[in-house]
């Protein structure tokens, strides 16, 4: 007994060296991490108990979803520590300071960080000294000082050229290459990126190389336009897992080679990466199929190849239809349009516009006019044997009967013509009206965004900055508000717009409000890597009132350390996009609206709702808003969290 309860242990150490030693992510060996759960209501000694602890709240601690189970075992672990009077390993403290970072309190993550270096360096352990001075970098730079992070950044790089510690120096330019892109310093984003990449090969890891190239090629592509060097980039992180078989990877990055010889005119070269795309993608990942289905038909018709062109939109609806891919129906239909109205065949070009303006409604009377014209063909064919067989029989004694049969016939038919004529006069007023309302709503959306009362604000803002003779502070606000109000005006022009265009113009909405409002909140944006925000699209100034709205109700009411997060991620057919603050919450909101007694009523968020369900019930669509008051441990507000499911669109 005494030796199966030794090789338990042993057998747990080990599971931990694995989890703490080598520091295993999310999502890998699954198994292990359920056996050192289970271990924990068993018999383990105190040091062994604690151990295991670290080693949970280093797994948990990455994906956001589950940072509350990391912070519950990091809590157990300080726990028994001080129970058992047993010295906290710095480990845990480390895990402690990560939790508080990715809990938005980077400056007490810095603090906690700093007796784990000095212990680091009593145990001259150059190798995580030189990844806690990365991540205290980091934290700077969450913390909003941007120049200061830089610095520790360049410094720790010097450090680990002096202890010859390569696998380092990649992921502080990577910091680097970060922090200029929040500064929007194309020049020094793309040097630091360049440095990235370099360092990445010095340091002979071929996944970190790959992410270099990747990384390198995207700031070509959505910067600087230079489609050329993103496709030689794009291609060598594609090489390189290739070589690994990494078929995930494979299939993302051959799509994104295939976008960028699209845009770049290169139709062959794109539909060969685009079929590459297909060989590597999972039957688990509908959309993507479909998608690449649709691309390439858009290739196809760019060379003026319609038949070929014409196969592959049949191909994206057959998938479409079978996984009840709607939006997917939507885009290609319009693009279908696009083509028939270049072929001259207007007919089409009409039945695919209707098809992309209520797709859901259309597939159902296309089922039912095909079902009717074959009951109708069956039943006048069989009515003419029956009336030969009767003209037979008896034409001579009823051939009045005849002659009555056959106008009642006739008359059928004519009343049914007129009757299905008639429903579809009206089912085409409907959606042209429906289409008006959707119309003059996103315009009204847009008087909304360009309100007199925003607009006078900002004036009073450049205003003040002129009778400050602050030059360089009034051309700044000038430059923001011109451009912010060209690309609202541009945006307008259409229904859907890119992802990269819609953030652009609420990144300007957001420095405008935060220079306006003196610092007093800052905002994060956070785009998930699998989003491509050149290439998927999302309804007009539709993002933009939620952002407003948590700004003016939620984070002006409060007195400082005001925080906006904007984040975009895929979830299943959707593009979640999530607005967050941390704000006095919408009942506080409420009151104080009340004492204020303000006669202004704020419309973005009504009009804004309008126009979700009347896209809906145009595309035949689940958009759809969900919003979330947040609490804090004690049960009080602490801000407010609004969930957009967006339709994924190319």
């Amino acid at each position: 007994m005494k030796i199966k309860m030794i090789n338990r242990l042993v057998f747990i150490l080990l599971l931990i060296c694995q989890f703490v030693a080598m520091g295993l992510g999310y999502g890998q060996d699954k198994q292990s991490i359920n056996m050192l759960e289970k271990s924990l209501d068993t018999d383990l000694n105190d040091t062994t108990r604690l151990n295991t602890l670290i080693a949970l709240a280093d797994y948990y601690k990455n994906p956001k979803t589950t940072l509350l189970v990391a912070k519950d075992y990091s809590q157990r672990a300080f726990e028994l520590a001080d129970k058992k009077k047993l010295k906290v390993p710095y480990k845990l403290i480390w895990i402690k300071a990560e939790l508080l970072t990715a809990s938005d309190m980077p400056n007490k993550a810095i603090d906690e960080m700093k007796p784990v270096i000095e212990e680091l360096k009593k145990l001259n352990r150059s190798q995580e000294i030189a990844e806690a001075q990365n991540f205290i970098a980091y934290s700077t730079f969450y913390s909003g000082q941007f120049r200061q992070g830089i610095e520790i950044y360049h410094n720790n790089i010097e450090y680990a050229r002096k202890n010859q510690l390569k696998q380092i120096i990649p992921q502080a330019w990577l910091g680097i290459a970060t922090i200029y892109n929040k500064l929007k310093n194309k020049e020094e984003e793309k040097a630091a990126l360049s440095m990235y990449l370099e360092e990445s090969k010095t340091a002979g890891d071929s996944n970190i190389i790959a992410k270099a190239y990747r990384r390198l090629g995207l700031f070509y592509s959505s910067v600087d336009s230079n489609f050329v060097a993103s496709i030689d980039c794009l291609k060598n992180s594609l090489g390189i897992y290739k070589s690994q078989n990494d078929s995930s990877q494979i299939q993302l990055l051959s799509n994104s080679v295939a976008w960028n010889f699209y845009l770049n005119k290169q139709f062959d070269s794109s539909l060969f990466y685009y079929k590459q795309s297909l060989d590597f993608a999972t039957a688990d990942n509908p959309t993507r199929i479909a998608n690449t289905y649709g691309n390439i038909a858009n290739v196809y018709r760019n060379k003026k190849d319609y038949d070929q062109a014409q196969h592959f939109y049949g191909l994206a609806e057959e998938y479409c239809i079978k996984t009840h891919d709607l939006y997917d129906l939507s885009w290609i239909n319009k693009d279908m349009s696009d083509m028939y109205i270049t072929m001259g065949d207007y007919k089409k070009a009409y039945q695919h516009y209707v098809f992309y303006k209520n797709y859901s409604d259309s597939l159902v009377n296309t089922k039912y006019d095909a079902g009717l014209a074959d009951a109708r063909t069956r039943y006048e064919t069989e009515t003419k044997e029956k009336t030969l067989e009767l003209l037979n029989l008896k034409l001579a004694q009823h051939e009045y009967l005849i002659y009555g049969f056959g106008a009642f016939i006739g008359f059928a038919l004519i009343i049914g013509f007129l009757f299905f004529r008639q429903a579809r006069v009206n089912a085409k007023r409907k959606m042209s009206e429906m289409s008006l309302r959707l119309s003059e709503i996103t315009q009204a959306n847009l008087r909304q965004q360009m309100n007199p009362h925003f607009i006078f604000n900002t004036l009073n803002s450049i205003q003040y900055y002129m009778y400050q003779h602050d030059k360089l502070a009034t051309n700044n606000y000038l430059t923001k508000f011109s451009s912010l109000i060209r690309k609202i005006l541009e945006n307008s022009q259409a229904m859907f717009v890119s992802i990269k265009d819609e953030l652009d113009v609420i990144q300007l909405y957001l420095e405008l409000e935060t220079l306006r409002f003196k610092d007093k909140f800052r905002y994060e944006i956070t785009i998930d890597d699998e989003i491509d925000t050149l290439s998927y699209k999302v309804p007009t100034m539709l993002i933009q009132p939620y952002v407003e709205n948590a700004i003016c109700h939620g984070l002006m009411n409060k007195d400082e350390n005001g925080l906006l997060k904007l984040e975009m991620s895929l979830k299943e057919i959707f593009i979640l996009c999530v607005i967050e603050d941390n704000g006095v919450g919408r009942v506080a909101a409420l009151e104080i609206k009340k004492l204020k007694s303000t006669s202004h009523q704020s419309l973005g968020i009504k009009i804004t709702e309008s126009r979700i369900d009347l896209s809906n019930a145009v595309y035949g669509t689940d958009m759809k808003v969900v919003i979330v008051d947040l609490k804090d441990e004690n049960n009080q507000a602490c801000g407010t969290r609004v969930e957009l499911f967006l339709p994924i669109m190319s």
